[in-house]
């Protein structure tokens, strides 16, 4: 009797252990996928805003409180778009990344917005940072 008090105790506390795993392991491909998602956005936010620098044409058709898309496509395995915004004397660089790889993925589509601030300075634009 005694050892099969010992069986069932060993095998919640295995059962425990497995689902401590689990949850772990699905933490980490969380935390890697939302930095993937945050390096591509950035990255491809401060290549447009760089484009936009040397090539202020690009910018001809923004108008106040309008989106204007710079960018589409895919790169290290995410799909993303940058728009640029102009408000309140501000051009935002918005980039968002899509993560659609599993069918998981392609139901919740998470993703990652970051926002990039230029600001007309003399004759240029100049990059002023991240936006909240």
């Amino acid at each position: 009797m005694v050892a099969m008090i010992l069986l069932v105790v060993m095998i919640f506390m295995g059962r425990g252990l497995l689902a401590f795993l689990q949850q772990g392991t699905e933490n980490s491909y969380s935390l890697r996928q939302k930095m993937r998602m945050r390096l591509v956005a950035e990255s491809m936010a401060e290549k447009q805003g760089n484009l936009v620098r040397m090539d202020e044409s690009r910018l001809q058709n923004l108008r106040d409180n309008s989106l204007l898309l710079l960018d589409q496509g895919h790169d290290e395995g995410l799909d993303y778009t940058v728009f640029a915004r102009s408000w309140g004397g501000e051009i935002y660089i918005i980039a968002t990344a899509f993560c659609r790889e599993t069918t998981r993925d392609k139901l919740l589509e998470p993703h990652m917005m970051v926002k990039g601030v230029l600001v007309k300075e003399g004759e240029h634009y100049v990059w002023r940072g991240w936006a909240p």
